[in-house]
């Protein structure tokens, strides 16, 4: 094998597939890029069992074949390198070299035919979804995934594809997201629990601008194809919660706060609030919403925000670290907060949307 390519051009390309190279592992391949070089392109491979990347990038090829180049190694030499041509090639015995003008290396790799392949997907589900539409959802409900293995469903991102769409689901058991997505195009319908790690490395890889995201759901993988770069990864088997019975369907109480405020007064409550489990307390008195936090070893924290008031006064306690993920990724001026009694679950929404729901469940006060 013998490919000659820009330098830029497959850094790039290593870069991006090295996301899904595994720092620990037992199996020496793992800490490998398979680099397959055909026709007028190469493939860079990258995989930890569990996702897998793929980037093509443009290069003049002199003898097809593969290699298994060490990932660090081959990304920390690209990097210093000067802006000019690569030429790559392996040897018998695995053996890698790399020029780059004055530059000439020998990097010890693995025999390609170790690496495991990235599996084919055959669909069952096949959608089409923009950039920003599928960027923005993720962006929602990441933050809510779980972190406890223990509970395996809770740490990724339910994707539940419909004839009228898509829907992203993540909850912890403390707090639920739901995010409604428009799709381009649609064909079969699934519930398919998508890894949390996998939908955060696919925001880094989806590009600015416009632009779709073809999406392939088999029964136990996905793929996400962004241009000229795929990514794989394995779906976490068993049944979401039935979020449904979650979100409350009616309220008594309403509340229109400015999100910048809100978020600002709880940014600095939180200082207080952290050292008591990031209690604060919210109560309503007319058209003031009081904003508080106690602890025995910092104080008192203190602060008011106007807001517009449907329903009786009140008084609940929630944590303010939940408050501030979901005021971080609305972007409306004001943020409608529906109640129902203290101690049952809030909805939160952008004001005057409906595609996105926060739920998130109260703390008792004393």
């Amino acid at each position: 094998m013998k490919v000659i390519c820009a330098r830029k051009d497959i850094f790039e390309g290593v870069q991006t597939a090295g996301r899904a190279v595994s720092p620990r592992t037992s199996l020496p391949i793992l800490g490998h890029l398979l680099i397959t070089a055909e026709e007028d392109k190469i493939r860079i491979a990258a995989t930890d069992l569990e996702i897998g990347m793929e980037c093509v990038v443009e290069a003049k090829i002199e003898e097809p074949g593969q290699m298994a180049v060490p990932a660090r190694t081959l990304t920390e030499i690209l990097a210093a390198l000067p802006d000019t041509d690569v030429t790559l090639s392996v040897d018998e015995s695995s053996t890698v070299s790399l020029t780059c003008g004055t530059s000439d290396y020998s990097i010890l790799g693995l025999p390609a035919e170790e690496f495991p392949m990235l599996p084919e997907i055959h669909e069952e589900v096949n959608l089409t979804v923009e950039h920003d539409v599928l960027r923005d959802a993720i962006k929602r409900t990441s933050f809510a995934i779980s972190l406890d293995e223990s509970r395996a469903i809770l740490t990724g991102i339910l994707m539940q594809v419909t004839d009228d769409g898509a829907k992203l689901v993540s909850t912890d058991g403390h707090r639920l997201c739901l995010q409604e997505c428009a799709v381009a195009e649609s064909r079969g319908t699934v519930n398919a629990i998508i890894p949390g790690r996998a939908m955060n490395e696919l925001t880094r890889i989806v590009p600015e601008g416009k632009g779709t995201i073809e999406v392939k759901i088999a029964a136990s993988q996905v793929l996400f194809k962004v241009g000229e770069t795929s990514l794989i990864s394995r779906l976490i088997e068993g049944q979401f919660p039935n979020y449904d019975k979650v979100i409350p369907q009616e309220h008594n109480k309403k509340l229109t706060i400015p999100t910048d405020q809100f978020l600002q007064s709880v940014k600095r409550v939180e200082i207080v609030a952290r050292e008591n489990s990031h209690k604060t307390i919210l109560e309503i008195t007319d058209g003031t919403l009081t904003v508080t936090a106690e602890s025995g070893n910092v104080g008192r924290a203190h602060e008011e925000v106007e807001v517009i008031k449907e329903g009786d006064d009140t008084k609940m306690a929630f944590n303010a670290r939940y408050l501030l993920d979901v005021l971080n990724v609305i972007d409306t001026e004001a943020i409608d907060v529906e109640l129902s009694g203290e101690s049952s679950p809030a909805v939160i929404r952008p004001q005057g949307q409906f595609d996105y729901t926060y739920v998130l469940m109260p703390m008792q006060i004393e």
